[in-house]
């Protein structure tokens, strides 16, 4: 085992902090249901010995009843053989995006590996799953066009999901990126013509993830808009798959 492998253990057991919320054992199909495919999970390898792992990797999605299928993390070579091991346990940390948001916890065995064409990892489903319901606030699904206004620069951005008390929006990977903690204002574009005036949502970014496609940014409402969230989710209305602005 090399000793970045050790390190990043290390590293990564410092980082993680106990979130407040409220646990429930849930049945492993409705647990599942709640991870999005290509989400990002966190796991956590201990060998018969004791030597641990600790790492990120993707959610690829499930077969049937029976297995998890994850990518394999871009880590060395040695580092793979060592720690992906046919009958070895793995501890999985997904969150969910959905509802009210979420943290899946369950442990599985690793059942196969995949080399070829690319390096994948079976895994075992359990009987059940730990979650830990994170918000107060039940979160909707949402596709709205706004502009995200920061230090007086004007970016574009699509809102994805929506609560009383913050929501999730994307921008263009290559856009200017935000750091959690910026102040933002977020203006929903309504058309011109529609007669909706709607106020801005204010407040801070609290959680950052980037992809190929996309840059996410979680946002927590401050007082201001936690107030104008309310005349936002009063001018939407569900459209048979999300909630959508009545225009």
């Amino acid at each position: 085992m090399s000793k970045n492998a050790v390190e990043a253990v290390n590293n990564r057991a410092a980082s993680v902090a106990p979130a407040k919320g409220t646990d429930t054992v849930v049945n492993s199909t409705d647990a599942i249901d709640m991870i999005s495919h290509g989400s990002e999970l966190t796991i956590n390898i201990t060998t018969p010995v004791g030597i641990k792992y600790m790492g990120k990797t993707k959610f690829i999605g499930s077969h049937s009843d029976q297995l998890l299928l994850l990518e394999i993390p871009e880590i060395s070579e040695e580092d793979q053989q060592f720690f992906f091991q046919e009958g070895f346990w793995i501890n999985i940390r997904a969150i969910s995006q959905r509802g009210e948001g979420a943290i899946i916890q369950f442990r599985s065995q690793i059942l196969h590996i995949i080399e070829h064409p690319l390096p994948m990892v079976m895994v075992s489903i359990p009987g059940v799953m730990n979650v830990h319901q994170l918000r107060k606030e039940p979160r909707y699904d949402v596709n709205l066009q706004a502009r995200a206004y920061v230090d007086g620069k004007k970016l574009e951005c699509e809102i994805r999901d929506l609560s009383r008390g913050g929501c999730r929006f994307i921008t263009n990977p290559l856009a200017r990126n935000f750091d959690v903690g910026d102040k933002i204002a977020i203006e929903v574009i309504t058309g011109r013509n529609s007669n909706i005036q709607l106020p801005p949502l204010k407040g801070h970014v609290c959680n950052l993830q980037s992809s190929m496609h996309y840059a996410k940014y979680g946002m927590q409402f401050d007082d201001i808009g936690t107030a104008n969230v309310k005349t936002l989710l009063g001018h939407l209305k569900f459209n048979g798959t999300k909630l959508s602005l009545k225009l």
